[in-house]
């Protein structure tokens, strides 16, 4: 299920601007769709499913425009911005940007079209998310619903629609765990979120309590996810905190993985249950801070930096302790975004090349992209199993999709869909599978405690990052009312330390006033941790001394000795 997960507003571009783009559009698309890549085992041709050519400034720009999913291994869900007239509706503020979508259920191999819908939607933010097991989530304004295309093609509506969740405040950002079973809502206080804190840490007019809560505006709430008889999706309260910024948080069900700072350029991770317990991963060379992401439930990546001092070194960890390798990204890059199949091992990114290390992310233009690279890697090796361009360059990251078995990847290449067959685990393969699954750390169903369950090293507001060279803008779409749906079938979550994102029906209009802040983490993402610790952890002893398992190319390399 592709991480890339927070919400973005639309471009703002002058009207001459767009009119010289449009004269680019076409070589642009082009130019990418004829990119030569491996034979895939089938192509889906797009024209016949009704498919029109994208906007390539919305999609440069981060828009939700274009989406491919594995319903399971056998079928695929396809979604695509179309143009057409709009009725007006009167409740409508002039703010939106209505937009219909069209969904296709189709069968694979062959591309027969099962089901077919239409959504309106009301800004470009992301729209849909994959939640694994043939369950998908829909965003319309700050109303989410679910739906199971397979559980009831039989009964002739693929895409009907359950309510799950909608909140008076506005949805800037939605992130789900590598297994989904973890979902982070992140909102904004509508009344509140024009007010900006002074330099001083103080709003004026402002009592202590309004001040603290304009200082973290960001609301950010865990639910656990579980998949039930039939349709339904499981959603149970999971605790939260407050921060400054919306950004990624690498967590699950059992907790996340934190970062200290070790001093003379090194970062220690470890992971936080959130019951408080803390287990000591390994340590990182890196020049700025690293930005860890977790692929499956025992393992994670992270991005760093050598003396260039730009994002262009990755490692791998597991929950053991282990580094299990390191690479060199060599190309410049924007916008990575994911999509993960810890049964197969494996994970796939996605990177927006770009002719320039130095690109405006508000300002990206076609003439500054290279291509979009898709890698599919196996975890616990970075084995590079197929690296594929996809075309037109989608900076959302939805265009491509890997199988629940990590057997097939999907792409959008040109004017099809291409199904790209994997080859198969070896024997070694299957065993790290085995493996990351019995060191998985398990969910001890804890509520989310960041205060003084993470005093014990690292910090995870710090942690979140919303740097465009590790992952998209966290932007969101412009305010609208919010949407009303009938009760959704979750309890509120308990207020003590957070204020959560309430049901329908509930008020929350004081909420953020009522409620004090949890006294977490450091409110500045990005911001330093505490000081180096008294003992610095030892590199992990993966390797034999003097053994050196990689070469200049920036594939697999002795941990602790970045490439530079």
């Amino acid at each position: 299920m592709p991480v890339p997960s927070i919400i973005h507003a639309s471009p703002r571009l002058c009207k001459l601007s767009s009119l010289l783009l449009l004269v680019v559009v076409s070589v642009f698309v082009t130019k990418c769709a004829v990119a030569k890549g491996p034979e895939p085992a089938e192509r889906i041709p797009l024209e016949p499913l009704g498919f029109q050519p994208l906007s390539t400034q919305f999609l440069l720009a981060g828009s939700s425009m274009l989406t491919v999913d594995f319903v399971d291994d056998k079928h695929l869900l396809l979604t695509y911005s179309t143009k057409r007239l709009l009725k007006r509706l009167p409740d409508c503020p002039p703010t939106d940007q209505d937009r219909m979508i069209d969904a296709v259920l189709l069968e694979v191999p062959g591309g027969k079209v099962l089901a077919r819908t239409s959504w309106r939607f009301h800004d470009h933010g992301q729209y849909l998310w994959n939640l694994g097991k043939g369950r998908f989530m829909l965003r319309t304004r700050d109303t989410l619903t679910t739906f199971a295309p397979m559980v009831n093609l039989a009964r002739g509506h693929a895409f009907r629609e359950r309510p799950f969740l909608t909140t008076e405040r506005r949805i800037g950002g939605v992130l789900l765990s590598p297994d989904a079973d973890l979902m982070i809502i992140e909102t904004v206080d509508r009344q509140r979120e024009a007010i900006l804190p002074t330099s001083s840490g103080a709003t004026p007019g402002l009592s202590t309590e309004e001040s603290a809560f304009s200082e973290t505006p960001v609301q950010i709430n865990f639910f656990r996810l579980s998949a039930r008889a039939g349709e339904e999706v499981g959603l149970r309260p999971g605790g939260g905190f407050r921060a400054r910024v919306p950004g990624r948080i690498p967590a699950n069900s059992a907790g996340y993985v934190a970062m200290l700072d070790q001093g003379q350029r090194r970062w220690a991770f470890d992971f936080h249950s959130y019951s408080g317990k803390v287990k000591e991963l390994a340590a990182f060379d890196s020049t700025c801070r690293p930005v860890p992401i977790l692929v499956s439930r025992s393992e994670f990546i992270a991005f760093g930096c050598g003396l260039n001092h730009a994002p262009q070194l990755v490692g791998a960890f597991n929950m053991r302790g282990e580094q299990m390798w390191q690479q060199n990204l060599t190309e410049s890059y924007i916008a990575p975004t994911f999509d993960y199949a810890p049964k197969g091992g494996r994970f796939a990114m996605s990177r927006v090349l770009t002719h320039s290390g130095v690109v405006q992310a508000d300002a990206l233009i076609p003439e500054l992209v290279a291509g979009q690279s898709i890698i599919v890697y196996q975890t616990d090796s970075g084995r590079q199993v197929l690296r594929i361009d996809a075309s037109p360059v989608e900076r959302a990251g939805q265009n491509f999709a890997l199988s629940p078995d990590g057997m097939s990847l999907a792409v959008v290449r040109g004017d099809a869909i291409e199904i790209h067959s994997l080859p198969p685990l070896t024997e070694k393969e299957r065993d790290a599978v085995k493996l990351a699954e019995a060191s998985a750390p398990q969910d001890d169903g804890a509520m989310a405690q960041f205060g003084e369950a993470s005093a014990g090293g690292g910090d995870v507001a710090a942690d979140m990052t919303n740097g465009d060279s590790a992952n998209p803008p966290a932007q969101a779409p412009e305010a609208t009312p919010a949407a009303k749906t009938s009760e959704p079938e979750v309890a509120q979550p308990p207020t003590p330390q957070a204020a959560p994102a309430p049901p329908a029906g509930t008020d929350s209009s004081n909420d953020a006033a009522t409620s004090k802040p949890q006294e977490s983490p450091a409110n500045t993402a990005g911001a330093e941790s505490s000081a180096p610790t008294e003992s610095p952890r030892k590199p992990p002893t993966l390797y034999n001394e003097g053994e050196h398992p990689g070469d200049s190319s920036g594939t697999t390399q002795k941990p602790g000795s970045p490439k530079q």
